[in-house]
């Protein structure tokens, strides 16, 4: 008879990651900095939503506002954002799939002592693995674009597990795409995540925007 061995595992093998993850959130949080996760998939419209969002913040007397910029390669969504007058730090995965805490902190040291009202983190264009790493973030939030299709939540519940908020993104395309099931997708994105909050908007036309930047001043003022 074919012997059978059972390993228990005793220590999450992300431990150390989580670890790191809640040092970083501790430390930032002391010194008033909101760390913000932002995922999604390639093309959503990361870097658009994250100008159009921290206008919004400047709007609201926020100015301390820096982003991390993640990419397998590159740095043209940082020089976007640092065009628009917005410290950021590119930081290349060099084709890994996520970012773990060890790039953060090197991140953040690229600040060089700064400190900031809001930091975003634009994390890789993956729907599954960031997902599963701690980034040391306060708030993790997602994009889901229109032309992606509503059906992306019903693919990848992992991601909409993980998140506090849903930004359904170019929400001008809405009358492109007849096919796009608004109704399912929050339906669906509820049953995996009851306390989900869902917001559609338009980076380009401004639909939504002042809701969502209204969102995460009070979730700053409530986890900070």
């Amino acid at each position: 008879m074919e012997q059978k061995r059972v390993i228990q595992v005793k220590q999450n093998i992300l431990a150390k990651n989580d670890a790191a993850a809640d040092e970083f959130r501790a430390q930032r949080k002391e010194e008033g900095t909101f760390f913000v996760d932002l995922m999604a998939s390639p093309g959503a419209g990361k870097t658009t939503l994250l100008l159009a969002l921290i206008e919004k913040l400047r709007q609201r007397g926020f100015e301390k506002l820096g982003v991390i910029e993640a990419d397998l390669e590159s740095d043209v969504d940082a020089l976007k954002i640092k065009a628009a007058g917005v410290p950021s730090v590119e930081l290349n995965t060099r084709g890994v799939c996520h970012v773990e805490m060890g790039m953060v902190n090197r991140a953040f040291d690229a600040f060089c002592g700064q400190r900031f009202d809001f930091l975003f983190l634009e994390n890789i264009g993956n729907l599954v693995c960031p997902a599963e790493f701690d980034t040391g973030a306060h708030l993790r939030f997602m994009l889901l674009s229109v032309p992606e299709g509503y059906d992306k939540v019903y693919k990848y519940p992992p991601m909409f597990a993980a998140v506090s908020a849903l930004v359904v993104s170019k929400a001008d395309y809405l009358p492109l795409n007849p096919d796009f099931d608004m109704e399912a997708l929050k339906s669906q994105a509820r049953l995996i995540n009851p306390d989900i909050e869902i917001f559609v908007v338009s980076a380009r036309t401004g639909e939504g925007m002042d809701e969502l930047a209204d969102w995460f001043m009070a979730k700053r003022a409530e986890l900070m």
